[in-house]
């Protein structure tokens, strides 16, 4: 069952990045020359196939050993000069979100195991045009790779880590705020974390001596029981259950649907929670450079879920 929510929603993040003018990717890929390109859509074609396979195989061995040489045949793809003026836009295993700024791109994916958690996979990799501009180059790569490891992430709402201890999430909406001529980028994101749960993610995402730091304390909940704004928004509820978390640019909020169960007894058992029907929401606060959380409860909402 998870397997096909976790395709429904790569399918969906597909359809929504499409929306990406022909045009604009044309002027994109004039950026890259012919062998290269030659190179990438080789690439592309048996990613594509490793990609399916990833996804439809009902043998994990099988799955497991794609994934593999899906992240291998990647990281070559991504060494080829220009590459992240490739849009990739075939394999549909896979979401790929350009930064606001267009300094980078988000590319994640997952892999579902056979007792129904997930792998989660992904990369940063910078646009070659804005790697230019830097003076210090220390630390600086084209890309960096992204590892799960939230497992060992024990206070998942006031952890910050590299690219190398990552909080793995498939991320379907990237937005930027900036506070003191910083960037601060959050991610919205969907993990399917255990056979009876699956969680939906705000992520934060800035870049701390050319590296990627996730975890910046912007999300103030207006809560007696947090002292100090936290790092991410984390909901777990219900795997067979679906909930609201996105961006309202024209409102300039964020919105999640609150989760609860359904039972008074089942409180602290985050697998039977379920969307209650009521809505929180923040706003950026550009003084304090926080998203503050509002008094009161959204009443009306468009109900079309992320």
């Amino acid at each position: 069952m998870k397997v096909i929510v976790s395709f429904l929603i790569l399918f969906t993040i597909t359809c929504k990045l499409t929306s990406v003018s022909a045009q604009s990717q044309h002027d994109y890929i004039k950026r890259i020359d012919s062998l290269s390109l030659d190179s990438l859509n080789d690439i592309e074609i048996r990613l594509e196939g490793l990609g399916k396979t990833m996804i439809v195989s009902l043998d994990e061995k099988e799955r497991l050993t794609s994934a593999f040489h899906f992240v291998k045949t990647f990281i070559r793809a991504l060494r080829i000069q220009n590459s992240y003026f490739y849009p990739f836009d075939t394999i549909k295993n896979i979401s790929v979100l350009n930064s606001p700024d267009d300094h980078f791109r988000v590319i994640t994916w997952n892999l579902a195991l056979n007792n129904e958690t997930y792998r989660n996979y992904g990369v940063i990799q910078m646009n070659p045009d804005y790697l230019n501009t830097i003076k210090d180059t220390t630390n600086l790569r084209p890309y960096y790779p992204l590892i799960d490891k939230s497992d060992l992430i024990k206070n998942i709402l006031d952890t910050t880590v590299t690219n190398e201890h990552w909080f793995g999430a498939l991320y379907y909406k990237i937005e930027s705020v900036t506070y003191k001529k910083k960037t601060y980028y959050i991610l919205l994101g969907w993990d399917g974390n255990t056979m009876m749960s699956n969680r939906k993610l705000a992520e934060t995402l800035y870049f701390e001596n050319n590296t990627p730091m996730f975890g910046a304390p912007l999300f103030d909940l207006k809560d007696e029981r947090y002292k100090k704004p936290i790092k991410r928004l984390v909901f777990e509820f219900n795997n067979k259950a679906s909930m609201v978390l996105r961006f309202e640019p024209a409102k300039q909020m964020l919105v999640h649907e609150n989760v609860a169960p359904q039972r008074p007894q089942d409180y602290g058992h985050p697998e039977t929670y379920v969307p209650d029907g009521s809505y929180d929401f923040y706003k950026f606060n550009k003084k304090t450079g926080t998203w503050e959380k509002q008094k009161g409860i959204l009443q009306e909402f468009d109900m079309q879920k992320e």
